[in-house]
């Protein structure tokens, strides 16, 4: 069975969680709304949202095949429970907002999150499990690493590499070209002019390294 046919589990009731589900309960086509299973939570203080159950860890093991989305920011949570959810069998989705702005030439690995007004230039790639939030525009021949998280209104220019688990804060710029190292973080509202080393934390404008 093809996963877009699954019932659909969201991994999360936080505020991105619910974000998610409300664009896509709301798509012209209904089909979100027919498939949702439930959310699934570590511990699941509600009994629904929306309608919707909410389940514990532990119960949602019982769970097979379904498919799966994880709304969850934190990058390397996310690459984590890929892992462990994917050991259940359950299959990775992918989401893309009826306003997003696709070019052509594009991969979009599984588990990847493209939220409203976004734009992805032609013959850029992303990962898996990448999150691309509201407004975030991604230029032509770019390389998205998988797990990485793009916050909202983010701008990656064109021919930008980011590694994997990179975390680009709301607002911020990367300048064309540039190279961001595995698990780098780059601030709120920063411009980034240079690379950007693995693991380093970069902020401001222009964007330099927080010791």
């Amino acid at each position: 069975m093809h996963a877009a046919d699954l019932p659909l589990v969201i991994f999360g009731t936080g505020g991105l969680a619910r974000e998610l589900w409300g664009w896509m309960k709301t798509a012209r086509d209904g089909r979100p709304r027919a498939r949702m299973a439930a959310f699934v939570v570590d511990d699941a203080a509600l009994d629904s949202y929306d309608g919707i159950p909410v389940m514990s860890r532990e119960q949602a093991r019982r769970l097979q095949r379904v498919e799966y989305l994880i709304a969850v920011a934190n990058p390397m949570e996310r690459k984590r429970l890929s892992a462990e959810l994917d050991a259940l069998g359950w299959q990775a989705g992918t989401y893309t907002h009826e306003s997003a702005l696709l070019g052509v030439n594009l991969t979009i690995g599984k588990g990847t999150m493209i939220f409203p007004r976004c734009s992805i230039s032609s013959d850029a790639t992303l990962g898996e499990h990448v999150l691309v939030n509201g407004g975030t525009a991604i230029g032509h021949d770019c390389v998205i690493a998988s797990y990485c998280s793009l916050l909202g209104g983010a701008s990656i220019n064109g021919s930008v590499t980011l590694g994997e688990g990179v975390l680009v804060g709301a607002g911020a710029i990367i300048h064309p070209g540039k190279k961001i190292g595995s698990g780098a973080t780059v601030g709120m509202g920063s411009v980034v002019l240079r690379h950007v080393a693995a693991g380093q934390t970069v902020f401001g404008n222009p964007a330099k390294p927080l010791h």
